[in-house]
């Protein structure tokens, strides 16, 4: 088992000041507010929505969502940057019907709650 020292950006970093082919294709993923960091042109995934290709990592909009996808620049708009449109419905919502929702009150049927937060039910799309 090999490690790269420093990582995969200081290998990036490596690799471009030296000219070199790149081992490593797409996007890195990272923990922080850049999501990820890219290594090569290469686009590796899908958006979640569309099958489109992108490697644009988003956090749906909806507060009590906020699921981790991979999401193009047309279903951001169309969706308005949330997962699916019972969440763009959510979010839209005054924070008062909010709230509501998070204390268990007027939930919607395609609406489940995961350690307290609201979150779409696996195969539920629109």
């Amino acid at each position: 088992m090999n490690q790269l020292h420093g990582g995969i950006i200081a290998y990036a970093h490596d690799v471009n000041g030296k000219g070199l082919p790149s081992r490593f294709k797409g996007k890195n993923f990272v923990f922080d507010e850049r999501v990820g960091e890219r290594i090569t042109d290469d686009v590796l995934s899908a958006c979640h929505q569309c099958g489109d290709r992108c490697d644009t990592h988003a956090n749906c909009k909806n507060d009590d969502c906020h699921l981790l996808f991979i999401q193009c620049a047309s279903c951001a708009e169309r969706y308005m940057g949330c997962c699916t449109l019972n969440c763009q419905k959510i979010a839209a919502l005054p924070i008062e019907e909010q709230r509501k929702l998070r204390k268990g009150k007027d939930k919607q049927d395609c609406l489940s709650v995961y350690k307290s937060r609201l979150r779409p039910k696996l195969g539920v799309r629109g």
